[in-house]
């Protein structure tokens, strides 16, 4: 089967989600978004992909791309709305991965199917089937104590969705003797880090390579917001670490329960012209308080159970249900 997508060749989720389906071999054929911001790894894809600078999608690259797909999978967006039509009118199918919270109310057109990677997904797209994206066991390495705390703050993003302002406002009732890194991907940052001080606090600017994303950290601490699918919350648990998420659904399916922080409440939110959603409210004083309590830990058993949970949602296991499902 022949599965194609447009997609951004980024180091951010939706690049690195892409590229993870091309790397399993689920997609086959690509056509490059050109991100106008982010460094674009052309390198990523072989010579001679497509690549598209403007809408709506026309020229040679794409009549290429249509000739040669059967199913065009695209993850959270198609990028020109339009392009799901003229799919239709050619007989291809046409499939979104969607993130509900930035899926339009209104969207101008509609695609064939929808496989959501989460429950809370399932929730706004009813009767579409739920298929956990894979992860790569291999990553797996045993985590004893946790003594190294690691936030990945990327690009920051919308509405401070991963609670990267609430960690830091937590820093000065943190236990001295913690070490925590903050990576972030923009000097943004520092905005936000302002006056704020711990002494075992570090911070990195800058990208950083995939595979060494979690190596060197016992402890991942992401007091995320709204999000249904978190590809860093499945990788860092893949990983071997303790995660420490918010306490709220979908994450508490899946994950350990006892180490997510407990949320204050919740609001209504949307971002522009997309779905509404309930956006979690954490508190400064309850993720210091909880990073704290599990400070020096033995947190063997989940680090173990990371590794469980890793094999069985593998690409080995879960790719045939994910072939299965683009091809009906």
């Amino acid at each position: 089967m022949k599965v194609g997508t447009v997609c951004y060749a980024t180091d951010q989720g939706l690049g690195h989600l892409a590229k993870s389906f091309y790397d399993a071999g689920v997609i086959t054929d690509v056509l490059i978004w050109r991100h106008p911001f982010y460094p674009n790894h052309m390198e990523w894809y072989p010579p001679g992909t497509g690549v598209l600078d403007s809408r709506p999608f026309r020229g040679p690259a794409v009549e290429d791309f249509l000739r040669n797909v059967e199913v065009v999978l695209f993850f959270e967006t198609p990028f020109d709305w339009d392009f799901l039509r003229v799919c239709r009118h050619r007989g291809i199918r046409t499939v979104i991965v969607p993130m509900y919270e930035w899926y339009p109310r209104n969207p101008p057109e509609k695609p064939d199917k929808f496989i959501c990677p989460s429950l809370l997904d399932v929730q706004y797209f009813p009767g579409s089937p739920f298929l956990t994206v894979p992860v790569d066991p291999t990553t797996w390495k045993p985590r004893m104590r946790s003594l190294r705390f690691l936030h990945n703050a990327g690009h920051i993003g919308h509405r401070n969705h991963k609670g990267t302002e609430e960690l830091i406002k937590a820093l000065p009732l943190l236990r001295p003797e913690i070490k925590l890194m903050i990576r972030s991907q923009t000097e943004r940052i520092y905005s936000l880090l302002k006056n704020a001080f711990h002494p075992g606090l570090e911070v990195h600017v800058g990208d950083c390579r995939r595979e060494r994303l979690f190596g060197g950290y016992d402890v991942y601490v992401a007091p995320e917001k709204f999000n249904g699918l978190s590809l860093p919350l499945q990788e860092a648990y893949a990983s071997g670490m303790l995660v420490m998420g918010s306490d709220r659904f979908p994450m508490n399916t899946w994950l350990p329960r006892v180490p997510l922080i407990p949320v204050s409440c919740s609001h209504r939110a949307n971002i522009g012209g997309h779905n509404f959603f309930d956006e979690a409210e954490l508190n400064p004083a309850v993720i210091a308080g909880h990073m704290n309590e599990w400070y020096d830990q033995d947190i063997t058993e989940f680090s173990v159970a990371g590794a469980a949970w890793a094999i069985e949602h593998s690409w080995e296991v879960m790719k045939p249900a994910w072939l299965e499902e683009l091809s009906r």
